[in-house]
């Protein structure tokens, strides 16, 4: 079975149209798409499911469908593993209230004008109230995986510290500076600030003042910065001018800026404090990846599958030929 990563079913809503599996069966008075080709418990997968899922496939990761065919095992494999998921939070009663849909629903939408939502639907040739359904079955199989996986023991400090020592080169980091920084939209704006600064006003004072003004914003300096991340002219600046000294007026596409650079280091290995939580992440996926394959293996012991292999394998090469 493939490796199968459980964040999966924390990304976009537009990745996880899951096909509605409804029941369906095969005789020889019924079409071929709704011929089953797997069986899981109730759950009945037809033709029609698979193809479906195959052209969703590739629309969202925008391949060919030949392509997706030609790894048909692999989307297979998954169609399998979220049946079996959602076999098991039948079985233990595990279900999704409308509420929480409605829920998420809206938080996907705010971030849509008016109907533009439904306009992104459409222009993917996806009916809304079929979207609603595979979210609706997208979230209870995060809510079931949920469930099996967040009872993992905390991380502890050994086992990160001991990560860490491992796999120190994975913390390298470029020359990086902390600095504090003031854009305006004029030069004129730009040149006030500088002569205040230059009088001798706090910059982190003048920072929080400016920020509340329309048109000129500014930067504390809290975070490390490597120069690839920041545009030019901007980065030569940061990594050439004195620590403590101001620059001048810099003109990038931005605005004006005016740059006071706090810290800068050269490159090295990150401290184990600075990527501590990093660290806590990782070996925190990495338990819940083992976790949640030893139960999809669990399941597969408890629950009969059934793969009609020779009838997937017709229904590839007829795709293929196409």
């Amino acid at each position: 079975m493939i490796n199968i990563n459980i964040l999966r079913y924390f990304i976009s809503p537009f990745l996880c149209l899951f096909i509605p599996f409804t029941l369906s069966a095969c005789s020889p008075n019924t079409e071929s798409s709704q011929c089953v080709v797997i069986k899981i418990g109730d759950r009945l997968v037809t033709v029609g499911d698979i193809e479906r899922e195959v052209n969703i496939a590739s629309l969202e990761n925008e391949i060919p469908k030949k392509a997706v065919w030609a790894s048909i095992n692999s989307l297979i494999d998954r169609i399998v593993d979220d049946s079996l998921v959602l076999e098991y939070g039948k079985e233990n009663g595990i279900t999704l209230s409308e509420i929480e849909l409605e829920r998420a629903i809206k938080y996907i939408v705010k971030d849509y004008p008016g109907n533009s939502f439904n306009d992104t639907l459409l222009s993917r040739c996806i009916d809304y109230n079929e979207w609603k359904e595979r979210f609706r079955e997208h979230l209870l199989i995060k809510k079931i995986v949920k469930e099996q996986t967040e009872s993992l023991a905390p991380i502890s400090y050994h086992l990160i510290k001991s990560y860490y020592q491992e796999k120190k080169e994975d913390f390298w980091y470029p020359p990086r500076a902390k600095f504090m920084h003031i854009v305006t939209k004029t030069r004129k704006e730009a040149k006030v600030v500088l002569a205040r600064l230059k009088r001798g006003e706090d910059m982190t004072k003048l920072v929080k003042e400016k920020s509340l003004r329309s048109g000129i914003q500014g930067d504390y300096g809290m975070h490390w910065k490597t120069k690839e991340i920041l545009p030019s002219p901007l980065s030569d600046i940061i990594f050439s001018i004195h620590v403590g000294k101001l620059s001048n007026i810099i003109k990038t596409s931005y605005g004006f800026h005016i740059i006071k650079v706090l810290k800068r280091e050269p490159a090295g290995i990150k401290g184990l404090l600075e990527v501590k939580d990093e660290i806590e992440n990782r070996l925190l996926e990495e338990a819940m990846e083992r976790q949640y394959t030893a139960w999809l293996k669990e399941l597969r012991n408890n629950y009969l599958v059934k793969v009609n292999y020779t009838l997937l394998g017709k229904i590839r090469t007829a795709n293929e030929e196409n």
